[in-house]
Protein backbone atom coordinates (compact mmCIF):
# COMPACT_ATOMS: atom_id res chain seq x y z
CA UNK A 1 0.00 0.00 0.00
CA UNK A 2 2.85 2.36 0.85
CA UNK A 3 4.38 1.71 -2.59
CA UNK A 4 1.11 2.66 -4.31
CA UNK A 5 0.86 5.85 -2.28
CA UNK A 6 4.46 6.74 -3.15
CA UNK A 7 3.74 6.07 -6.82
CA UNK A 8 0.72 8.38 -6.72
CA UNK A 9 2.74 11.09 -5.01
CA UNK A 10 5.51 10.74 -7.60
CA UNK A 11 3.00 11.06 -10.46
CA UNK A 12 1.56 14.19 -8.89
CA UNK A 13 5.08 15.64 -8.54
CA UNK A 14 5.83 14.87 -12.20
CA UNK A 15 2.60 16.55 -13.27
CA UNK A 16 3.57 19.61 -11.28
CA UNK A 17 6.91 19.79 -13.09
CA UNK A 18 5.25 19.37 -16.50
CA UNK A 19 2.74 22.10 -15.74
CA UNK A 20 5.48 24.51 -14.79
CA UNK A 21 7.11 23.85 -18.18
CA UNK A 22 3.91 23.98 -20.26
CA UNK A 23 2.92 27.12 -22.10
CA UNK A 24 -0.38 28.50 -20.88
CA UNK A 25 -2.97 29.04 -23.58
CA UNK A 26 -6.49 30.37 -23.53
CA UNK A 27 -9.36 28.18 -24.71
CA UNK A 28 -13.09 28.72 -24.80
CA UNK A 29 -14.13 25.33 -23.50
CA UNK A 30 -13.33 23.26 -20.42
CA UNK A 31 -10.46 20.83 -20.62
CA UNK A 32 -12.16 18.02 -18.73
CA UNK A 33 -15.43 16.49 -17.64
CA UNK A 34 -17.03 18.79 -15.06
CA UNK A 35 -17.63 15.95 -12.61
CA UNK A 36 -14.05 14.70 -12.71
CA UNK A 37 -12.67 17.91 -11.22
CA UNK A 38 -15.90 19.18 -9.62
CA UNK A 39 -15.99 22.42 -11.62
CA UNK A 40 -18.19 23.78 -14.34
CA UNK A 41 -16.11 26.89 -15.01
CA UNK A 42 -13.85 27.31 -17.97
CA UNK A 43 -10.47 27.08 -16.30
CA UNK A 44 -7.41 27.31 -18.50
CA UNK A 45 -4.86 27.21 -15.72
CA UNK A 46 -3.46 23.70 -15.50
CA UNK A 47 -2.25 24.47 -11.97
CA UNK A 48 -5.94 24.64 -10.97
CA UNK A 49 -6.37 21.02 -12.02
CA UNK A 50 -3.17 20.03 -10.26
CA UNK A 51 -4.55 21.62 -7.07
CA UNK A 52 -7.74 19.56 -7.51
CA UNK A 53 -5.61 16.42 -7.86
CA UNK A 54 -3.74 17.29 -4.69
CA UNK A 55 -7.06 17.83 -2.87
CA UNK A 56 -8.26 14.41 -3.99
CA UNK A 57 -4.94 12.91 -2.86
CA UNK A 58 -5.23 14.53 0.58
CA UNK A 59 -8.83 13.28 0.91
CA UNK A 60 -7.64 9.79 -0.05
CA UNK A 61 -4.89 9.90 2.59
CA UNK A 62 -7.41 11.01 5.25
CA UNK A 63 -9.75 8.16 4.33
CA UNK A 64 -6.91 5.63 4.38
CA UNK A 65 -6.14 6.68 7.96
CA UNK A 66 -9.79 6.34 8.97
CA UNK A 67 -10.09 3.08 6.93
CA UNK A 68 -13.23 4.03 4.98
CA UNK A 69 -13.08 1.38 2.25
CA UNK A 70 -15.85 2.77 0.00
CA UNK A 71 -14.38 6.27 0.08
CA UNK A 72 -10.89 4.89 -0.53
CA UNK A 73 -12.12 3.03 -3.60
CA UNK A 74 -14.03 6.03 -4.95
CA UNK A 75 -11.21 8.51 -4.32
CA UNK A 76 -8.60 6.12 -5.75
CA UNK A 77 -10.56 5.80 -9.00
CA UNK A 78 -11.14 9.54 -9.13
CA UNK A 79 -7.47 10.29 -8.50
CA UNK A 80 -6.28 7.86 -11.17
CA UNK A 81 -8.74 9.35 -13.69
CA UNK A 82 -7.73 12.91 -12.79
CA UNK A 83 -4.04 12.12 -13.17
CA UNK A 84 -4.64 10.34 -16.48
CA UNK A 85 -6.72 13.26 -17.80
CA UNK A 86 -4.14 15.88 -16.88
CA UNK A 87 -1.32 13.73 -18.24
CA UNK A 88 -3.14 13.39 -21.59
CA UNK A 89 -3.81 17.12 -21.64
CA UNK A 90 -0.16 17.95 -21.05
CA UNK A 91 0.89 15.50 -23.74
CA UNK A 92 -1.43 17.07 -26.32
CA UNK A 93 -1.61 20.74 -25.35
CA UNK A 94 0.71 21.76 -28.18
CA UNK A 95 -1.76 20.34 -30.69
CA UNK A 96 -4.45 22.77 -29.59
CA UNK A 97 -2.52 26.00 -29.87
CA UNK A 98 -5.16 28.53 -30.74
CA UNK A 99 -2.77 31.25 -31.79
CA UNK A 100 -0.69 28.96 -33.98
CA UNK A 101 -1.83 29.47 -37.53
CA UNK A 102 -0.54 27.14 -40.15
CA UNK A 103 0.32 29.29 -43.11
CA UNK A 104 -0.37 27.42 -46.27
CA UNK A 105 1.44 29.21 -49.03
CA UNK A 106 1.29 27.97 -52.54
CA UNK A 107 2.22 29.46 -55.83
CA UNK A 108 -0.42 30.39 -58.36
CA UNK A 109 0.70 27.45 -60.50
CA UNK A 110 0.17 25.04 -57.57
CA UNK A 111 -3.22 26.58 -56.87
CA UNK A 112 -4.09 26.26 -60.56
CA UNK A 113 -3.08 22.59 -60.59
CA UNK A 114 -5.09 21.91 -57.43
CA UNK A 115 -8.20 23.46 -58.94
CA UNK A 116 -7.70 21.56 -62.19
CA UNK A 117 -7.57 18.37 -60.14
CA UNK A 118 -10.82 19.37 -58.38
CA UNK A 119 -12.43 20.00 -61.75
CA UNK A 120 -11.28 16.63 -63.11
CA UNK A 121 -12.67 14.80 -60.06
CA UNK A 122 -15.99 16.65 -60.25
CA UNK A 123 -16.31 15.81 -63.93
CA UNK A 124 -15.54 12.14 -63.17
CA UNK A 125 -18.21 12.11 -60.46
CA UNK A 126 -20.76 13.55 -62.86
CA UNK A 127 -19.79 11.07 -65.60
CA UNK A 128 -20.10 8.10 -63.23
CA UNK A 129 -23.44 9.39 -61.96
CA UNK A 130 -24.78 9.74 -65.51
CA UNK A 131 -23.62 6.22 -66.43
CA UNK A 132 -24.91 4.52 -63.30
CA UNK A 133 -27.65 1.93 -63.88
CA UNK A 134 -29.67 3.45 -61.04
CA UNK A 135 -32.30 6.08 -61.59
CA UNK A 136 -30.58 9.29 -62.62
CA UNK A 137 -30.79 11.79 -59.81
CA UNK A 138 -31.15 15.14 -61.52
CA UNK A 139 -30.63 17.11 -58.32
CA UNK A 140 -27.21 15.50 -57.76
CA UNK A 141 -26.24 16.17 -61.35
CA UNK A 142 -27.39 19.79 -61.03
CA UNK A 143 -25.38 20.17 -57.82
CA UNK A 144 -22.30 18.77 -59.58
CA UNK A 145 -22.88 21.07 -62.54
CA UNK A 146 -23.00 24.00 -60.13
CA UNK A 147 -19.77 22.90 -58.44
CA UNK A 148 -18.11 22.39 -61.84
CA UNK A 149 -19.19 25.88 -62.91
CA UNK A 150 -17.78 27.45 -59.72
CA UNK A 151 -14.55 25.49 -60.10
CA UNK A 152 -14.19 26.65 -63.72
CA UNK A 153 -14.77 30.24 -62.59
CA UNK A 154 -12.06 29.88 -59.94
CA UNK A 155 -9.67 28.42 -62.55
CA UNK A 156 -10.37 31.34 -64.88
CA UNK A 157 -9.69 33.78 -62.06
CA UNK A 158 -6.39 32.05 -61.20
CA UNK A 159 -5.37 32.04 -64.86
CA UNK A 160 -6.11 35.77 -65.04
CA UNK A 161 -3.96 36.32 -61.94
CA UNK A 162 -1.19 34.26 -63.51
CA UNK A 163 -1.40 36.37 -66.68
CA UNK A 164 -1.28 39.60 -64.67
CA UNK A 165 1.71 38.34 -62.66
CA UNK A 166 3.40 37.37 -65.93
CA UNK A 167 2.78 40.84 -67.36
CA UNK A 168 4.16 42.49 -64.24
CA UNK A 169 7.31 40.40 -64.36
CA UNK A 170 8.09 41.53 -67.90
Amino acid sequence: MADLINTLQNQIDRLEQQISLANEQQYQEPYFDEQLFQTNNIVTDKAFYLAKIKQTYQALMANIKSEKVEQITFLSDTLVNQIAALTRELATHNLRRKDLKIIFEETLAQKHMRHLDYLRRLQEMKYELELSPDVINQSKIAALDNRIYRCEQAINKIELEMENDGNLAE
